[in-house]
């Protein structure tokens, strides 16, 4: 691997990394602006400052989360280049990469892992062109399916339970008015809702349902884009321009969805790796990545 090749390997990981770093720290704002909203229920505070509070802590949410965007963005240009460059062998215009580099710190790229730059390797052994770029493009939407599916299985739970906790909470609520004294009963009901609300506003506000919706479709687009890899390799004739329509929609596809956690791979990487053995034999296992 050259320098440049080196170089924008290390984007990849670099980008993407930051990107999750980012998005981690929007939910963690949003989970504050939770916990602030559940306090000034408790605590007698001037509105003025909660309204203050609120506006600032979701501004620095939607602050975070544009960063996460950036460098998904940015993740996504390189990672394209990469699948173009080990697919099709186009060259690789050093002056993209320079561009790029000019404009960070020096010593930028020097913490990318072994692992973050193997996340941008495929398995093919094809000489480079339109049935190496097939592979390629198959290997990844086959991992991107499988991450995405039990991604959509835990958030799933993650809203079933809030759902239900919810409910509960409600209920219980709902029969402290006929134990308790009135006044009591329903003030401990209206904080108990208000709490409720909170919850449910937290929700809305991370998009978890869009969430879920969002990993399903990536799951349904890459299934889709790995059949439509089975039948070019089985063409007699694949030609360029089909190859680079799958990879263009898998693209397309990728860059839509939201982000796989890397999580999701450490957790499954064992058992991925044994089925992807069975499915192609002697293939390396995916780094984290994209």
């Amino acid at each position: 691997m050259n320098d440049d090749l080196q170089e924008l390997s290390k984007i990849v990981g670099k980008a993407f990394r930051k990107a999750k770093r980012w998005y981690l720290a929007y939910l963690a704002c949003q989970f504050c602006v939770l916990v602030l909203a559940v306090i000034f229920i408790f605590v007698q505070m001037n509105p003025n400052t909660v309204a203050v509070t609120g506006f600032l802590a979701i501004l620095a949410a939607e602050c975070l989360r544009w960063n996460s965007d950036y460098w998904k963005s940015h993740g996504e240009w390189a990672k394209r280049m990469w699948e173009m460059v080990d697919g099709l062998g186009v060259r690789l215009d050093g002056k993209d990469v320079a561009d790029w580099l000019a404009a960070r710190p020096r010593g930028f790229l020097m913490d990318v892992t072994s692992d973050e730059m193997q996340g941008s390797e495929f398995d093919s052994h094809r000489a480079k062109g339109p049935v190496r770029v097939v592979e390629n493009t198959r290997e990844s939407a086959w991992w991107s399916k499988h991450e995405s599916q039990r991604m959509v299985a835990l958030l799933a739970t993650v809203l079933a339970l809030v759902v239900l906790a919810s409910f509960v909470a409600l209920i219980l609520s709902i029969a402290s008015l006929s134990r308790a004294e009135a006044k009591q009963s329903g003030s401990l009901a209206q904080n108990i809702g208000v709490i409720v609300c909170s919850v449910l506003g937290f929700v809305v506000s991370v998009n978890l349902m869009r969430l879920l919706a969002d990993f399903h479709m990536f799951a349904s687009n890459a299934e889709n884009i790995f059949r439509r890899c089975d039948r070019a390799l089985e063409s007699p004739s694949l030609e360029e321009c089909d190859a680079l329509s799958i990879m263009h929609d898998y693209q397309v596809a990728r860059n839509s969805a939201p982000l796989l956690p890397t999580f999701i791979w450490r957790l499954r990487r064992a058992h991925l790796r044994e089925q992807w053995a069975r499915l192609r034999p002697k293939v390396k296992a995916r780094a984290p990545g994209r």
